[in-house]
């Protein structure tokens, strides 16, 4: 059964890929001829309907928490805790999103091509995240009515920790004084079983620990998935952005809010477990 499963998901996921291949490049060919602007929104405003289509084929099965806090209008920077893909394409299915993604990413057979058909912002991990094309790159987005999401963490977890939020990251909004979006998400059942330490990781992908084709293999065998997702308040940061100490202090309230929310959704979760791996 299980390898029936993982047949039909792949099968239509690959039809799926076939299909956008075709569509967004044509059809983004087309648009440019018209609008570059909107040739360059075009990828991200196809991104829910994308989202919900792939939510559908995994099997996962979504509750969300505060829909009401999403604005109407576009031009936000999303962002929350991260375990892997699978919250990524449950946030997408709510609200369209851009994605600012690791420049090697982009390298990726296949994906990486069709993540750059949908407006993702590659960055350089090394001197992306502060440098002022990278800032003015979002800046630029965000006038366009883009919605951008990014991990502040820089990285991914198995969702019982939080690392270190990045600073300069929360820079285009601060700057433009568009609306930041915070989210809170965790796993909640398996396969209907509850989650615990041993199927959490049929689920949460760690990047730099796990090989990506053998755990999205596994994770095509589930049957469903349970996701919670609260959807916080939106909030205009306003704080001095020149100053390091000040950009610090504003990501690190972001990461307690966020920590805060989820010593309550999720009953695995280390507070007092703060990662180490960015330096800002």
């Amino acid at each position: 059964m299980k390898i029936i499963r993982i047949i039909y998901k792949l099968l239509a996921i690959l039809l799926l890929v076939i299909f956008l291949i075709f569509y967004l490049t044509f059809a983004k060919l087309i648009i440019l001829i018209f609008s570059k602007k909107y040739s360059s929104r075009f990828g991200f405003q196809n991104s829910k309907w994308i989202a919900n289509v792939l939510k559908m084929i995994l099997g996962v099965r979504l509750n969300v928490i505060g829909k009401e806090n999403i604005p109407e209008q576009n031009g936000l920077v999303v962002f929350g805790n991260h375990f892997g893909y699978i919250e990524l394409i449950s946030l997408c299915s709510l609200t369209p999103i851009a994605f600012v993604s690791k420049q090697e990413i982009r390298r990726w057979p296949v994906l990486g091509f069709i993540i750059s058909l949908g407006g993702t912002i590659f960055v350089d991990r090394d001197s992306g995240g502060k440098s002022d094309v990278y800032i003015n790159k979002l800046k630029e987005a965000l006038k366009n009515r883009i919605n951008i999401y990014f991990s502040p963490e820089g990285t991914n977890s198995d969702g019982t920790f939080l690392y270190r939020f990045k600073s300069a990251l929360f820079v285009p909004a601060n700057q433009l004084k568009y609306p930041i979006l915070p989210y809170v998400c965790a796993i909640k059942k398996i396969n209907n079983r509850k989650v615990d330490k041993e199927n959490r990781l049929k689920v949460a992908w760690f990047g730099d620990e796990q090989n990506f084709g053998s755990h999205f293999i596994n994770f095509l065998m589930l049957k469903n998935i349970d996701i919670e997702m609260k959807i916080l308040k939106p909030l205009v940061p306003d704080y001095n952005d020149t100053k390091i100490e000040e950009r610090r202090k504003f990501s690190s309230e972001m990461r307690d809010l966020i920590s805060k929310e989820l010593i309550k959704m999720e009953p695995s979760f280390d507070a007092e477990h703060i990662g180490e791996r960015i330096n800002d």
